[in-house]
């Protein structure tokens, strides 16, 4: 039996999707690969959250950089593209800071290891530190579509492909799914 790569099926899935949701409605979904990767991680909110936050950082700091120079076309595309891998490389590097810190605490203070780990290993906590942004292109791939289309537009468009594509996926590849799932889930960083 062929094992499917599962991010390439949730793209392809995802192409489909925003190619109807674009004859449909004129409506973009962020880029072509974004909601294949989006759908990927909606299990995971935060991680979706602080891509989308990345993205809209992207934005507007091209927005700004564009009220002082003239930015378009290419120039434009290239901007907030290398815009986003940094602002997604910085808060990495912030996460990263975060899980450090954590792993400090926990050899820093004496005590009972067992009572430690217990502390560190509640639900909120654990969502904290597993935060991460998704792929380091992706916030730019967003953030130009905020701009060709609008905050508002991109993001409705981005929530209803990535469902989508997750509904998709959940039919027609589950055990793959759960797989990845369970592999995405037993990667703790930072332990």
């Amino acid at each position: 039996m062929i094992a499917l790569n599962i991010l390439a099926a949730a793209i392809g899935i995802g192409l489909f999707f925003t190619l109807i949701l674009s004859q449909a409605f004129g409506l973009a979904a962020g880029g072509l690969v974004v909601p294949g990767y989006m759908a990927l991680q909606l299990t995971n909110p935060l991680n979706v959250a602080v891509t989308l936050t990345a993205a809209l950082v992207t934005f507007l700091i091209v927005r700004l950089v564009a009220s002082y120079a003239v930015i378009y076309g290419r120039r434009q595309t290239i901007l907030m593209i290398l815009t986003g891998y940094m602002i997604a490389g910085v808060m990495d590097l912030l996460l990263g800071g975060l899980i450090a810190w954590a792993d400090l605490e926990m050899i820093g203070e004496g005590g009972d290891a067992e009572a430690q780990v217990a502390a560190m290993d509640s639900i909120l906590t654990m969502a904290v530190l597993e935060m991460s942004v998704i792929g380091y292109i992706i916030p730019g791939l967003i953030a130009i579509w905020f701009d060709r289309q609008g905050i508002l537009q991109t993001l409705c468009g981005l929530a209803v492909t990535a469902v989508l594509v997750r509904l998709a996926l959940i039919v027609i590849m589950p055990d793959t799914l759960a797989a990845f799932e369970a592999q995405q889930a037993s990667q703790m960083p930072g332990w």
